[in-house]
Parts: C-alpha cells; sequence; structure tokens
C-alpha cells in the first residue's frame, strides 16, 4: 500500500477567549484615541470587553465543528452508519464417540462456550461428520460484538447442550476478528473509503477494503497474478494476505469471511484468494551495561516492551528485511543502558531477510544479559519460554 497521511482537521479560527480579550482591549484603546485605557478587573470597559470575547469564542467553538458536522451530516444521508464492533469468528473442531452408520449432524447456532464460561460462539452452518469418520470442523461466530470474545487456542471447550455421541469441541487457532465500538473518526474513514471502492481495481482498492472488514488497525496485502498456492503466476488472480487487528495471522473464518464480501465487487474474470499473513518469529540475545539508578527488572520490561513494539506486525512495514543496527538502536534508544555489547537476531550477528511480500517479523523472546556498574551481570529471558524471574547474576 502507498504511503500516506491523513488530512489534518479544518480550524476555521484558532483563537482562543483570552487571545480574543488582548485583541479587543488593544481595538478599544486605539479607536478611542486612548481615551477608554481602564482594563482592571471591575471596569466597566474590561467586563464589557470580557462578555463580547467569552460570546466570539462560544461562536468560533461551533463554528470549528461546523465541518465535521457537514461530513456526519452527508455520510448519514448516505446510510453511513456507526460501526458498534465486530463479533470474533473461529473454526471449531468437534468429536465424537465412534464412526457412526449415518452421517452425524450438529446443527447450525450449536452454542459451545469457551473455559471461562464467559464467551459462546454458534456454529455458522450445518456440520456433518460423514459416515466411518470421527470428528469434523465448522466456523462459528462470537455471540456478542468485541474484541474479549477473541480468545486463545484451545481455549473454547465446552458443550452447553447435551448431543448423543458428541464427546468434545476445541478450537486449533484462536478466535479473532472480534472487535469494539468504532470510533467516529475511523467511521468516517471507513465511510469514505466504502464511497472510493465501488469497484475494486488496484491492489490498494483490495487493501482497503479488507482492512475495512477486519477492524481498524488490520493489515491487507493484494498481490496480484499469484495464484491459491502462492507461486503460481495467474492471470486474473488476486491473491489477498491478511493480518488481523490483535495481530495475529487471519484465521479460516475470517478468510472465508473477507472472501464472500468481496465477491460482489470483483471485476469480471477476477479470481480471488485469501490467505493469513506469514509470521516469521525473531529470538533475539542482547548484552549491554545498565544505566546506573536504574531498576534492574524495570529494565528487562523496557527492552522487551522495546523489541515487542519495533516488532509489530501491525506497524512494521510489508516487504522490509529486519535490519540488525536498527533494532539495536530501537533497544538503546530506551534509555536504560548505555551500549549494547552484542546483539544476535535467530542466532546471528545479521540482518534477517523477508522471503517474500507477504511475510513480517514478530517478537518470539528476547534473552539479556545486563552488567552492573560493579560488573555484575544479570540475564533473564522474555517471551518465548518465558521464566517469571530472572535468574539472578551470574
Amino acid at each position: 500500500m502507498a504511503d500516506t497521511i491523513p488530512l489534518d482537521s479544518v480550524v476555521i479560527d484558532e483563537r482562543s477567549e483570552e487571545i480574543i480579550i488582548q485583541q479587543a482591549r488593544v481595538r478599544v484603546f486605539n479607536e478611542s484615541g486612548s481615551q477608554l485605557n481602564d482594563f482592571t478587573e471591575n471596569s466597566p470597559v474590561a467586563a464589557l470587553i470580557q462578555g463580547q470575547a467569552f460570546a466570539a469564542a462560544e461562536l468560533l467553538y461551533y463554528v470549528n465543528k461546523l465541518p465535521l458536522a457537514l461530513v456526519i451530516d452527508f455520510l448519514k444521508v448516505t446510510g453511513v452508519e456507526r460501526n458498534l464492533g465486530t463479533k470474533a469468528k473461529v473454526t471449531l473442531t468437534f468429536n465424537i464417540a465412534a464412526p457412526q452408520s449415518v452421517p452425524f449432524n450438529i446443527p447450525q447456532g450449536f452454542e459451545v462456550v469457551d473455559d471461562s464460561g464467559a464467551y459462546s460462539f454458534l456454529t455458522d452452518n450445518l456440520l456433518q461428520i460423514p459416515v466411518g469418520l470421527i470428528s469434523g470442523s465448522v466456523t462459528a461466530t462470537a455471540e456478542e460484538v468485541g474484541s474479549d470474545y477473541n480468545t486463545p487456542a484451545y481455549s473454547i471447550t465446552n458443550i452447553t447442550q447435551p448431543l448423543a455421541f458428541l464427546t468434545g469441541v476445541t478450537n486449533v487457532e484462536p478466535a479473532s476478528g472480534g472487535t469494539d465500538l468504532e470510533e467516529v473518526a475511523d467511521t468516517i474513514s471507513r465511510a469514505l473509503r466504502q464511497i472510493r471502492l465501488r469497484n475494486l481495481v488496484s491492489a490498494n482498492d483490495y487493501e482497503q477494503a479488507a482492512e475495512a472488514l477486519l477492524g481498524n488497525g488490520s493489515v491487507a496485502k493484494a498481490i496480484g497474478l499469484l495464484g491459491a498456492n502462492k507461486a503460481t503466476r495467474e492471470l486474473g488472480a488476486v491473491h489477498l494476505f491478511l493480518l488481523n487487528a490483535s495481530g495475529e495471522p487471519a484465521n479460516d473464518a475470517q478468510l472465508s469471511y473477507v472472501k464472500s464480501e468481496l465477491s460482489n465487487k470483483l471485476q469480471l474474470g477476477t479470481s480471488l484468494y485469501t490467505s493469513p499473513i506469514e509470521l516469521i518469529p525473531i529470538s533475539a540475545e542482547l548484552t549491554g551495561r545498565l544505566v546506573p539508578g536504574v531498576n534492574l527488572e524495570e529494565a528487562f520490561d523496557t527492552l522487551w516492551e522495546a523489541f515487542q513494539d519495533y516488532l509489530n506486525p501491525n506497524s512494521y512495514p510489508l516487504d522490509q528485511d529486519l535490519l540488525l543496527y536498527e533494532v539495536g538502536f530501537a533497544l538503546r534508544a530506551t534509555g536504560v543502558i548505555k551500549e549494547a555489547g552484542y546483539l544476535t537476531l535467530n542466532g546471528s550477528p545479521s540482518n534477517i531477510p523477508v522471503p517474500n511480500a507477504y511475510t513480517l517479523p514478530s517478537a518470539y523472546s528476547l534473552f539479556m544479559q545486563l552488567v552492573d556498574a560493579e560488573g555484575i551481570t544479570y540475564e533473564t529471558l522474555r517471551g518465548g519460554g518465558e521464566s517469571p524471574e530472572f535468574s539472578g547474576f551470574v
């Protein structure tokens, strides 16, 4: 997607009430030939000026809101509504006790609940487990909207209603796509994109349309002429790679949802494929000298947060290699270490090449060794395989 920046808001008059009062005093003094010159707090002239300035400031406040009001009223006429949030989607795998002599049916709308008992999901379609098999999968949608329904993998295991021979259910991938109430600015941005995207033509059109469906903060990458197998050149093909707003590759339910929603906007002869954006887990090792006076555990936490922020898939640019020196700069910029003595990425002190345009790096773990002013070395691991406490000095 091309680099862009949002348009600046239109402010018709930026003057505050205090500035209006100051300008009014100068004008009254000059126009009266310096005859009106008492602007003390109890002066009638000062009181009159302050009253008029208050009225003017109130008028400017509402005048400055006029551009936004006009845009919102225009969008209301076109039928745009604020998104109250989206429901998370997930793929569920159901298991039965033994192969049956007839297809085993799990009805559409069958309810399952996560381990906490707080989040319910309903199957989108009828699931038929064929004769001879003991499991089958079907997509499901959260009962309510909200990001809280983005539950982890293997967390949806409770069946709320008995069904003969049905022994269990689980989700092998996280539930994704649940979002909260849309901000007004996001509503306006989405609506204007939809007005522009009556038909999908360019790669940017496909990416914006997919991101509008997956929610604010999601990432889409459209590659033309790329077939379903990600290798074959195919005329008329558009392959969309998707990352949801929570920083995870889009799951099967989201891929199907985006493909279905965009199908009626395709040009004749276009084939649309959807796949998750791929992530490269990055493990780093860092040695450095601790800045005197900095708390050790706070330093560890700060460095890990900076590492995660730099490698956030939702903000890291697509099709850009991971450069060792830039990672090191991001860690040094935290101010908790005086210098980085040694840094490796995935076991090597070198850059990490990104293999294609639909792959992003993602923070997996950070092993740190920090030396304090007395020469004592402390170490810890954050992320994958993390120990909750640092191991102490070595």
